[in-house]
């Protein structure tokens, strides 16, 4: 396609299913889907994209990587474009409809677009990948299907898996998982009564489930090891600006657990343990029954005034 043709397709893609959302992609010299300053999840996207180049043990040309709710389709265009076989899945039509034009409009054949649920994710039905990416969508299934996904991208993923996620700064709620238990904090994904085409419209939540479930930073490294997970770093370089706090990226291995042989005093493997949860002091636990507002006030009416400069 010609810039003109780009620009009109493009026009009419917005017009259909909105602007693009999160993935700002450059089109053309000078075009991009958002704008030509950083202002989507192209942040993250040099962090995953070094991550599968220096761990997933081949050139980048040699892997099969499966992208989980792939959104509008960036990273499985930057990996398509570098040679990657790879599969993305995305449950939105709307997304999946600016992930193929994008395709199209670069000249990328090398991704096969799936509209579907990650849930369905399966071994016999989608084969076995190199890297798996799993980024921004755990928080969005409720604990049940969490687990359910951890252990089907086991069973799809041969070598390195990452993901990109938030997590609960402490545990509030506790939910078991074949003899395990695995702490966290429950969503808001949509509301009780909010039909289909409401919660389809809701570009960046669940499909269907209205609560979701994020683990806490040690539940969720013992549900990756629990998995086949042995070995799981977590990524501080590339940097990634402006981070969300309680949000990390991690790289997992796919591996055997080992036990040295020379020296056998490692005690056996156990899983982390979850932080302490500080007592609060009374008030702050009054205060924080109060509504948003009511905090707000009293926030500014305790803050203290900045002193004079001199």
């Amino acid at each position: 396609m010609d810039r003109p043709e780009v620009e009109s397709r493009k026009a009419e893609l917005e017009h259909e299913h909105g602007p693009w959302t999160a993935h700002n992609v450059r089109l053309a010299d000078g075009l991009f889907t958002i704008g030509p300053a950083p202002s989507g999840d192209e942040v993250k996207l040099r962090r995953v994209l070094q991550v599968v180049a220096d761990l997933a043990g081949k050139p980048l040309d040699q892997l099969r990587v499966l992208d989980l709710a792939c959104l509008e389709g960036m990273y499985a265009l930057e990996f398509a474009t570098r040679g990657a076989q790879v599969v993305a899945i995305e449950g939105r039509e709307a997304n999946l409809a600016k992930a193929r034009f994008a395709a199209e409009a670069l000249g990328i054949d090398g991704v096969e677009w799936i509209l579907g649920d990650v849930r369905d994710l399966s071994r016999e039905r989608h084969g076995t990948f190199d890297a798996v990416l799993c980024l921004g969508i755990l928080y969005h299934l409720d604990a049940a299907d969490v687990f359910a996904l951890v252990e089907r991208i086991a069973e799809v993923c041969t070598s390195l898996l990452v993901v990109d996620t938030h997590v609960a700064p402490r545990p509030r709620v506790s939910r078991a998982h074949r003899g395990r238990t695995y702490s966290g904090r429950i969503l808001v994904e949509h509301e009780a009564g909010e039909s289909e085409a409401v919660r389809m419209r809701r570009l960046w939540s669940s499909l269907d489930n209205l609560r979701a479930f994020a683990p806490t930073r040690p539940s969720l490294l013992n549900l990756l090891a629990d998995n086949g997970f042995p070995t799981v770093l977590e990524c501080h370089l590339p940097p990634e600006p402006e981070k969300e706090p309680h949000r990390l990226t991690l790289a997992a291995r796919r591996g055997e657990r080992l036990a040295p042989i020379v020296s056998p005093l490692v005690p056996d493997w156990a899983p982390l343990p979850e932080r302490r949860r500080r007592r609060e002091p009374p008030a702050v636990a009054v205060v924080r029954r109060l509504p948003q507002p009511v905090r707000s006030l009293l926030r500014k009416a305790v803050r203290r005034p900045a002193p004079p400069r001199l």
